[in-house]
């Protein structure tokens, strides 16, 4: 058997506790009452400043007809006001939904209709979206703030005034945050939660295979990934006495910032510097610098684009104790560029919405830890199954010390009860025994550590053979002179056999290579039948809202081309 190499002090089975995540956070505002919790454009919020704030919200959503069970959906970017409605509504037993600020009309009807949200929270900036969809949804009320009612007083000014953004005229049904939070009652609420059984949230999937669903998540799954992240410190030394500092650069709409840079810093009495807009990375700088942040969870598009910069180094980095890069692969230049401007460590970890998301993280020790994933977090057990087949792969290695590649299965406190009003999509992905099928496509070594093959979904069959697109993404993308690329099948017209297309963004300042060039590069490091035989460069790629390029997007574009050159020969 694999064995994983924790520190001595991490355990391989940790106690999660029977609370709800309302009750942690009342718990974190008793041990950390007058530290800062929040930090947004320069003002700050205590934890008791904001814990009198949740109390009146969620007093104030019971009296709008709220109950526990009943859906609100939050449709902000990263901000006070997502926190604090989050947070009154998950202490009083409702239900979030968060809704990405990227998403479109199309996709924000969708999810509120199929959610059931009785309330949206969202800002003035997205008003003219919500009225245009919102009569073909159950929303009782709209509740509106604006980036200014956080602002310090002077920021709020010329928020309003000078950038022109005014509070709009409230309309039928619709509320303003402040007056409902200003006429809210400051009183506990008293809510049976059973944290093991009633949700948290419906965090919708990006939707990146097809349309979203919302996973089921429990206070549990969420309870149980702040107290495993928590132990994973010990690999940096465990807790410091001060209070730790978290960038909140991730959307909190998207479950990897909500778990690893809101509920879990909130978990431990930390702080945390909300980031509106991720894009601004001179302000990320400025902030990691200013607040001296421990802690930063981003996407590997994120600190590609931080060490690109060549004002990088003006900032001090020094306070930072580690960073984490999930969402998708994290290619070996990105780390060492990153980490040697810098002089932090950063590791590679894996997850997904149906787990909260966290299953896999690498050690945060620059001697043991490995590329890829890393290996399963505490509680979490891990299996391989045949691609084919569905059998169990045993865990036999090769002379390498390799496991076979096989899909990979996840069983933990963290996997979601199943997909919101689904049961044919849960019952495809959630076995009876609680094993969790992942889609995606791992092998194993002999220490335990796991690596992403690729999406089983996006195998590319090409003259026979199976060709795993990220194996030839992570070749072009070692190029120094590509920045970004997604490598997508498409049909030939006439035989249906795939071919290996490669969409690329150059690298800054970078020429555009040539087809021969590149092919004759990809040569150097992939089989022939691995090697793309069409490359298109473009100015950008489609991205998730946390920064993972998106396959699917290209994908659906090549289908509408190969029909219509199909037309075209007929």
């Amino acid at each position: 058997m694999a064995r994983h190499k924790y520190h001595p002090n991490i355990p391989a089975e940790v106690e999660i506790p029977r609370k709800s995540m309302g009750e942690v956070f009342f718990e974190a505002v008793k041990k950390s009452g007058d530290l800062p919790f929040l930090f947004f454009q320069g003002k700050g919020k205590s934890y008791n400043e904001a814990a009198k704030e949740v109390r009146k919200l969620a007093n104030a959503f019971v009296d709008l007809g709220i109950k526990k069970g009943d859906r609100i959906a939050i449709l902000t970017p990263n901000c006070p006001q997502f926190v604090i409605s989050y947070l009154s509504t998950i202490y009083l037993g409702a239900i979030v939904t968060a809704v990405s600020p990227l998403s479109s009309p199309k996709e924000v009807k969708f999810q509120l209709k199929d959610s059931g949200s009785k309330i949206l929270v969202t800002l003035d900036m997205y008003l003219d979206l919500v009225r245009e969809i919102r009569g073909e949804t159950e929303l009782e009320h709209v509740i509106i703030s604006s980036v200014a009612d956080e602002l310090s007083t002077i920021k709020g000014f010329l928020y309003k005034n000078v950038i022109a953004r005014k509070n709009p005229k409230v309309g039928k049904n619709e509320l303003k945050y402040k007056d409902v939070l200003m006429n809210g009652k400051d009183k506990e609420i008293k809510t049976d939660i059973d944290p093991e059984n009633d949700l948290l949230c419906l965090q919708y999937t990006g939707g990146t295979t097809g349309t979203p669903k919302g996973a089921m998540l429990t206070h549990y799954n969420i309870v149980s990934q702040a107290m495993i992240l928590n132990y994973w410190l010990e690999w940096i030394g465990g807790k410091l006495p001060i209070q730790e500092t978290m960038i909140g650069a991730l959307p909190f709409s998207h479950i990897f910032g909500l778990t690893t840079s809101f509920f879990w810093p909130m978990s431990i009495g930390g702080m945390i510097d909300l980031i509106p807009d991720p894009r601004k990375l001179e302000a990320i700088m400025k902030d990691v610098q200013k607040y001296k942040i421990q802690f930063f969870m981003g996407v590997p598009t994120l600190f590609q684009k931080l060490a690109e910069q060549s004002y990088i180094t003006k900032y001090d980095w020094s306070s930072l104790r580690m960073c984490i890069s999930g969402g998708s692969a994290l290619h070996p230049e990105v780390m060492r560029n990153f980490e040697e401007k810098t002089g932090t460590i950063l590791v590679e970890g894996y997850g997904l919405s149906e787990a909260s998301p966290v299953t896999h993280v690498n050690p945060a020790d620059a001697g043991i830890r490995q590329d890829g994933i890393g290996m399963p977090i505490p509680n979490t057990e891990t299996k391989m199954i045949d691609i084919n087949s569905g059998e169990d792969i045993p865990e036999e290695f090769d002379e390498d010390g390799i496991t076979a590649e096989g899909e990979l299965l996840i069983r933990g406190p963290q996997v979601m009860k199943g997909y919101w009003n689904n049961p044919e999509e849960t019952a495809n992905v959630l076995l009876d025994d609680g094993w969790l099928r992942t889609g995606d496509v791992v092998k194993m070594n002999k220490d335990g550590f796991f690596k992403i093959v690729d999406r089983l979904k996006d195998c590319i069959f090409t003259s026979g053979y199976q060709v795993w697109p990220l194996e030839v993404e992570t070749v072009l993308i070692n190029h120094p002179d590509v920045s970004l690329a997604a490598v997508i099948p498409i049909k030939e017209t006439h035989t249906h056999n795939e071919i290996i297309k490669a969409v690329l963004v150059a690298a800054q300042d970078a020429p555009r290579h040539d087809k021969g060039a590149l092919k004759a590069y990809c040569k150097q490091h992939l089989a022939p039948y691995k090697v793309p035989k069409l490359f298109e460069y473009r100015e950008e790629l489609p991205l998730s809202p946390v920064g993972k390029v998106l396959r699917r997007p290209l994908r659906e574009e090549a289908a509408i081309e190969l029909v219509q050159s199909e037309i075209s020969d007929s």
